[in-house]
């Protein structure tokens, strides 16, 4: 079993065992109900589907609970809402999976390349990636777009120059979907531009070392 499958495991696990934390717990702490949101962002970027499915049956479950109950006080009635808020966050994480997005690229196509090229070479601006790609920039930026929708791809700014990431969601798809084997990313060079050697410098003269009547060394430049 690989690190990934033990980890989405392991998340799932943990989603179960504080779902039914909250459920025996007379009063539903801030920490169940903070430790439950790390849970579900670390699912949601790294497009673990069966720990985020897990999370929504299971507010689900707690939600029924307030259903049951003729008069909330103002404790029950705030945490109903945070139950109702978790689960509308929940189903929008799934909906955002690249399984829900039906995100399916064509491997020759310039948003399977773009994505490859972001995983093997994080940074890469526009510009790199339209090299890269052999189109434009503009092309460039309507795909990010795309991808970026999808959650597959971070943007930032550098200067006045965007830099593209892969997110670990982008990872996981382009892994499971055989567009890029695992750790290939590993092996990715350097930059366009980061290897270029810097010009040598020319030598410096030698220094002839000459006494002075003192005693004390002292050095001049040689005569070339």
């Amino acid at each position: 079993m690989s690190a990934s499958t033990d980890s989405a495991h392991d998340r799932r696990t943990e989603v179960r065992r504080l779902i039914d934390a909250m459920e025996h717990a007379k009063i539903i702490s801030d920490g169940h109900f903070s430790a439950l949101g790390m849970l579900i962002t670390d699912a949601s970027l790294s497009a673990d589907e069966p720990a985020l499915v897990e999370c929504q049956d299971g507010l689900q479950w707690l939600h029924r609970h307030y259903l049951d109950v003729d008069a909330l006080d103002a404790p029950q009635r705030e945490q109903r809402g945070r139950i109702l808020g978790l689960i509308d966050v929940v189903h929008w994480a799934l909906k955002r999976l690249p399984s829900g997005l039906q995100l399916a690229l064509q491997p020759e196509g310039h948003a399977a390349r773009f994505l490859v090229a972001v995983a093997r070479r994080p940074g890469m601006s526009n510009r790199q990636l339209a090299t890269e790609l052999g189109t434009d920039e503009t092309e460039i930026s309507r795909v990010g777009r795309k991808l970026l929708s999808a959650g597959v791809v971070w943007r930032r700014k550098e200067w006045r120059h965007n830099a593209w990431d892969l997110t670990p969601r982008g990872r996981h798809y382009l892994e499971t979907s055989g567009l890029l084997p695992a750790g290939a990313a590993d092996e990715a060079g350097p930059l366009d531009g980061e290897a270029v050697g810097r010009r040598s410098e020319p030598a410096r003269p030698a220094e002839t070392v000459t006494r002075s009547p003192d005693g004390v060394p002292r050095s001049a430049p040689a005569q070339g």
